[in-house]
């Protein structure tokens, strides 16, 4: 066997080695014989004797000097407070109008502790406010509802929300759900505990039909009707986390699925 293979071997190394002898053969034929190439094309180079030379100017011929007018007009902002009075004072020096132009910033007041001093800035200002056009009051943002159940009109009733299509977000005149904390503009509930704070107890009519299952339009009515966290089942996920439970997320569709109708009975059959 040994001698075999050894046969077999020496065979493979010579017929290699005859293949390589004439690749390298035909590769020296080819190296041999010049490659034509063809020639280059060459731009036509533009003579610089008919272009000027370019220079840099020197540093004295950059530098020009400043007057004082220069300096100021430079240290403007265009459109600012002090870029108009400072121009209106340039116009218009101190000894030809004897009128002082005074310009008032509530908090960089100070007090100088000169009686004619204050005086005079008093009647400055008083006579300034009676110009100045008053600007509105900005409308309280935060509104909590504490009317009793009398005082529902039928208006109020039409304007709770059974679906979370009618909701429409309103940033400004719109009330907080405190289950879904979305501020729109329909009606919420109305908690008549007697001890329930800002707007703990306004739930908007879906959250209160799918978490609890209760109806809001009944609760307006209802003189005695107080809302989930005063009756201490608050599902939601600030009120959890304050008893050190983890927020349930959307659960009504998994409550339906078990049987139940909202979320609330959902989680009290998981306790027993």
């Amino acid at each position: 066997m040994a001698s075999h293979y050894e046969e077999l071997r020496n065979k493979n190394l010579e017929d290699n080695k005859v293949m390589l002898d004439k690749l390298l053969h035909d590769l020296k034929g080819t190296t041999s014989q010049p490659v034509e190439r063809p020639a280059r094309k060459t731009r036509a180079v533009k003579s610089m004797e008919m272009l000027p030379t370019r220079r840099n100017p020197s540093r004295n011929a950059r530098y020009t000097p400043l007057d004082e007018y220069s300096i100021a007009h430079r240290r403007q902002r265009r459109g600012s407070v002090s870029s108009s009075i400072s121009s209106s004072s340039s116009a218009t020096s101190p000894s030809s109008s004897p009128n002082k132009l005074f310009v008032r910033f509530g908090f960089f007041q100070k007090s100088t502790g000169r009686p004619d001093e204050a005086d005079e800035t008093d009647s400055m200002n008083s006579d300034n406010d009676e110009e100045e056009p008053t600007l509105p009051k900005r409308a309280h943002r935060i509104v909590h509802d504490s009317r009793p159940a009398e005082d529902i009109t039928e208006d109020d009733i039409e304007m709770v929300a059974e679906l979370v299509s009618e909701k429409k977000y309103d940033s400004f005149y719109g009330t907080s759900c405190h289950q879904c904390r979305q501020k729109t503009n329909d009606m919420k509930t109305i908690c008549r505990s007697g001890h329930c704070i800002g707007v703990r107890g306004q739930f908007c009519g879906p959250c209160l039909r799918n978490r609890y299952g209760e109806n809001a339009k009944e609760a307006l009515k209802n003189e005695s009707w107080s809302c989930p966290p005063c009756r201490k089942i608050c599902n939601c996920s600030f009120c959890r986390k304050k008893n050190g439970k983890g927020c349930t997320g959307i659960l009504i569709h998994m409550a339906r699925t078990h049987g139940f109708s909202d979320v609330n009975a959902y989680l009290q059959s998981l306790k027993k």
